[in-house]
Parts: C-alpha cells; structure tokens; sequence
C-alpha cells in the first residue's frame, strides 16, 4: 500500500477522527488553565506546540517501529508505511494522554465536572500502595 492509502486507513474513519479531536481537546483545556491570566494568542500558541509535540512523538515512534521492523523475517514483516503510520497513531494517542495524566494531576479542575470522581478514584489507588 502507499503512505497516502495508509494514512488515510489509520487516520480516517469516525473513531479515529474522534481519537485525534480528544488529544486536540486536551491540548486546548491544558493550554487553557496554565496559561489562564496569558491572552488568547499565546493559549492557542501553547496548544499547537503541546499537539506538534504529539505529533514529533508519533513521528519518532513511527521511525523506530520501521527500525524493528527490519529484525522480523522477511514474510512476516508488514511494509514500511504500514509500521509508520501505525506508529505515528499510537505516539499522538500517548502523547495526548501524557498530557492528560499530567493535568488530572496538576491542575485544578482539568476535568470540569468529573475532577471529583477522578480525584476520589486517586486516592483510593494510592491508599493501597501506602
């Protein structure tokens, strides 16, 4: 398949569009409540360079999916686009929720309405490892 067939494989469709708005949404919410007292320019400044920086992690990842691809034998070996674009999915998926692990535990009130539950839930989790 061609890189532009597979992009369009991994990236296209309802969830995975729906993937790639929530790690939008919580760039935008992060950049949002760090940067609360900066104006709207730098905000949406700050949430491009959270989301490129996703995007470097998918980049990077997808290089080194294609790099471990190459020890594999030559049949079972899926062909380079498919091993980057794979890789560039999951490293934008975990770039998004680093940032979203970060600000449940760093800001206050990164969930809205559903900071409670999240916090309640925490601290139960780490009662157990106390």
């Amino acid at each position: 398949m061609s890189m532009e067939s597979e992009m369009r494989m991994r990236f296209g469709g309802f969830w995975n569009s729906l993937i790639l708005l929530f790690v939008i949404i919580v760039c935008l919410r992060f950049s949002s409540l760090e940067l609360a007292d900066a104006d709207l320019t730098k905000r949406v400044l700050c949430a491009l360079h959270l989301f490129f920086g996703c995007v470097a992690t998918g980049v990077l990842l997808g290089i080194l999916r294609i790099f471990l691809a190459f020890s594999n034998q030559t049949y079972t070996r899926a062909p380079a686009s498919a091993n980057f674009a794979l890789g560039l999915k999951y490293g934008i998926v975990a770039g998004g929720l680093l940032i979203l692990i970060v600000g449940v535990l760093q800001l206050n009130n990164f969930l809205g309405v559903f900071q409670p539950m999240i916090n309640g839930l925490l601290a139960k989790l780490t009662s157990i490892f106390v």
